[in-house]
């Protein structure tokens, strides 16, 4: 396996580290995630629309965020920025 040396200068300090090449390449989920937004929790703030890289989230006429399930690739990147938390992954029912 390849590796390649870096450097990265952090705080003042440089930091000597060595990654994989493979280790750049983003895992593919075997299943599409889903998230729902939690309206009580949402105030609108925007931070979750400006993360979506797939252009899923609109307002609804509450100002509320709402996620549209066709448009959302399941990347999860509203839920890092959502500071309320209001966007969590959604249940899926289990079948048995």
């Amino acid at each position: 396996m390849e590796r390649k040396e870096f450097l990265t200068k952090f705080g003042g300090m440089l930091i000597l580290g060595s990654l994989s090449v493979a280790g750049f390449a983003q895992d593919t989920p075997k299943e599409k995630k889903k998230y729902t937004v939690l309206s009580k929790r949402c105030d609108g703030c925007g931070h979750c629309f400006k993360a979506c890289r797939d252009k899923a989230l609109s307002v609804d006429d509450q100002g509320k965020a709402s996620i549209d399930s066709q448009k959302c690739k399941g990347c999860g990147d509203c839920t890092r920025f959502c500071r309320r938390m209001a966007i969590v992954e959604a249940e899926t029912p289990t079948h048995t």
